[in-house]
């Protein structure tokens, strides 16, 4: 039985440059470590206004630095609804999942913007912000894949601290899933724990820069060949459960990095422990931080979120595995 999901081996590339960063972008070792490159610009900056649903990785660089770190509410109500906080010296903003959202009314707004477009990178062009930055991680097999841009084409800081082994460690990792994808040597899944060592060690770097190796292949990435394959095996997932749909609609432009869903009836924990038995791997998005206080409504999300896999690897007859298997689990309840 193939595996569906958990972390990627390739990058799928064609011939010609994709044009998708500018030419001012910087490549870092991970998101994280071009965030913190920005941060380190900020200068007088004392308060950062990010939303209730994110990632603990992107909350810390700010948290380290010492900024005081205000959350606007972020919850789904028959569509995702961002209630941004404009007091604050600093407005970090995104989109989910690569599709199109709702995006708040700048015009009155004087003070700096961070925008992450790990999600959005290959849906949306933005102008709205002073930073950009994120991970292509998320999306393919590099190893390395942190990137930024400013609005004025300036380059940000590099310290070159060294990786502390990260890029070998994923490297390796790589090399042994695609051992194991194609049933190649005896080593069974000890990539999940090289994969775990990499992540591990990334806690010690700091503003490093980015594996030349995934710098050339950024420029190389087959986007419409992702985006053609997401968008086909999405609408399957999508018509199977529209009902649990966190994003109701996928526009033309939209390359969807998962398929969200909110599990019914409190039974997200239950239906992805079900689904990993069968060897498929849908993550969470994201499990709930030391830093927040959440309410009810943006509690939820945290509480049923299910991301379901529908990235480039796969085909159709994939996703109908995986709709198959996830209506085998209602009926066994």
């Amino acid at each position: 039985m193939q595996e569906i999901g958990s972390e990627f081996w390739d990058v799928p590339t064609k011939g010609q440059q994709n044009y998708v960063f500018p030419d001012c972008t910087q490549w870092y070792l991970s998101g994280r470590s071009a965030l913190q490159a920005i941060i380190a610009e900020l200068g007088a900056a004392r308060s950062v206004s990010m939303p209730s649903w994110c990632c603990d990785s992107m909350i810390k660089p700010f948290a380290d630095a010492g900024m005081k770190i205000r959350f606007y509410p972020v919850y789904a109500r028959g569509r995702i609804v961002q209630e941004v906080d404009f007091d604050c010296d600093v407005l970090f903003l995104m989109d989910y999942f690569g599709y199109s959202s709702q995006q708040p009314d700048l015009s009155d707004w004087h003070g700096v913007i961070i925008r992450d477009v790990t999600h959005s990178v290959f849906s949306e062009t933005y102008r709205d912000a002073d930073y950009y930055f994120g991970s292509l991680r998320k999306w393919c097999g590099v190893w390395t894949g942190g990137y930024s841009w400013t609005r004025d084409g300036h380059q940000l800081s590099m310290e070159n601290t060294g990786d502390h082994g990260y890029t070998q460690l994923r490297e390796n990792a790589m090399r042994l899933k695609e051992q194991y994808i194609n049933g190649q040597g005896t080593a069974g899944k000890e990539y999940l724990q090289v994969f775990s060592e990499a992540e591990n060690s990334l806690k010690w770097t700091a503003i490093a820069p980015a594996a030349e190796r995934d710098i050339v292949l950024a420029q190389k990435i087959d986007v419409q060949f992702i985006k053609a394959r997401r968008q086909a095996n999405a609408k399957v997932l999508r018509d199977a459960f529209p009902d649990w749909l966190i994003f109701p609609e996928m526009k033309e432009t939209d390359c969807p990095l998962f398929v969200p869903v909110l599990v019914p009836k409190g039974q997200r924990n239950e239906l992805r422990q079900h689904l990993i038995r069968q060897e498929i791997y849908c993550p969470v998005h994201w499990p709930v931080r030391e830093y927040d206080e959440l309410d009810v409504r943006t509690r939820h999300i945290y509480e049923n979120e299910l991301s379901l896999v529908c990235d480039q690897r796969y085909t159709e007859e994939d996703m109908n595995r995986m709709v198959k298997a996830i209506k085998t689990f209602w009926t066994e309840m």
